[in-house]
């Protein structure tokens, strides 16, 4: 059972309180939402605790929510770091991958709630599983494609469906 209140924040709002937090030295849970870091990370299912982030300890991997071009919060891993302060970022989900100021990180990952179970950011699982995915890039659409098919070939519901035809 988890001590913390579930709050429902619009993004503006979620950006405030969270830098009160950050600048305080406390770290704060958040549901992911979305599909851009998908299979890793999925919507609803799993959290990510953040906490203040120190540009010193940007390395490839690494986990930051940081406000797009666009305005929009993002949660996604560094791949590279770039001339000055630009650093190379991806979603574990995505082909493309955007390039973003330093000063654009408002919180870094320190620890993930991934199927129920709680990893340093840094550990040695998450970092592995991080380093073997990041090499399919160029074909992750196949890959999900595939696994897709596969979850609607081996559903349940299609099996009981095809059964009753009979």
């Amino acid at each position: 059972m988890s001590d913390f209140k579930t709050l429902r924040l619009e993004s503006g709002d979620f950006s405030s309180r969270l830098s009160d937090v950050l600048r305080a030295g406390g770290c704060v849970p958040l549901t992911v939402t979305g599909s851009s870091m998908l299979p890793f990370l999925r919507s609803g299912r799993d959290t990510v605790w953040l906490c203040q982030c120190d540009e010193s300890s940007f390395r490839r991997g690494k986990i930051l929510l940081f406000r797009s071009g666009g305005g929009k919060l993002v949660l996604h891993r560094i791949r590279k770091r770039l001339c000055g302060q630009r650093l190379l970022m991806n979603g574990d989900a995505q082909k493309s991958c955007e390039v973003i100021d330093s000063t654009q990180a408002i919180a870094a990952v320190k620890w993930l709630t991934w199927r129920g179970r709680r990893f340093s950011a840094d550990s040695f699982p998450v970092r592995i599983r991080d380093a073997l995915w990041y090499p399919t890039r160029p074909f992750r659409g196949f890959l999900f494609r595939t696994a897709s098919y596969i979850r609607r070939k081996s559903s349940p519901a299609k099996r009981k469906n095809s059964s009753a035809e009979l």
